[in-house]
């Protein structure tokens, strides 16, 4: 019995060519590694979520959870569909989250006397303690984030993200609801 020839890999494609044709070497939608703008917005929010659940975990808060918390004490009382909303989470996945938070004391929910199908959620005392207590924490981590960057910068940081999300909202069959 012989012995085959090894199989060579198949040949790669190069560095600047991708499977649409784009010229990523030269594109401005991805980075010199090949990320685009979408991927590297996912990476940076996952490593705020890590270093914000560092600071949670003092109160035992998920970070999801915080979301709510956090859109609550920004806008008080609101309905249970557009508190999901404006969290980004579907309204039959917040009934859990809020099950948990309102069995901890940190939220309340009260039926809408005009429909009875459905609740508003507001803050309770102990929920609004705990977003006074943690808010300033992370805020402070956010700040040490962005220290090395000119106010300048930020700026146009701030404008250039303003603009992509105007641009993604106004897309037909986008959610609008935007916090």
């Amino acid at each position: 019995m012989t012995k085959s020839a090894p199989k060579s890999a198949p040949a790669k494609a190069p560095v600047n060519a991708t499977a649409s044709g784009l010229d990523v070497e030269n594109s401005p939608i991805v980075d010199q590694r090949g990320r685009t703008v979408a991927w590297i917005t996912r990476t940076i929010h996952r490593l705020y979520d890590a270093e914000s659940q560092k600071i949670l975990d003092k109160r035992k808060i998920p970070i999801a959870h915080w979301y709510y918390l956090r859109v609550l004490a920004e806008r008080g009382e609101l309905n249970q569909l557009e508190l999901s909303r404006r969290v980004g989470i579907a309204s039959t996945t917040a009934v859990p989250a809020l099950d948990a938070m309102e069995k901890r004391g940190l939220l309340k929910r009260v039926r809408d006397p005009n429909d009875r199908r459905k609740y508003f959620v507001r803050l309770t005392e102990k929920g609004r303690g705990v977003v006074d207590e943690l808010f300033p924490e992370l805020l402070a981590m956010i700040e040490k984030s962005i220290s090395r960057l000119s106010a300048g910068e930020m700026r146009t940081f701030w404008k250039v993200m303003h603009e992509v999300e105007r641009t993604l909202t106004g897309l037909p069959g986008t959610n609008k609801t935007t916090d």
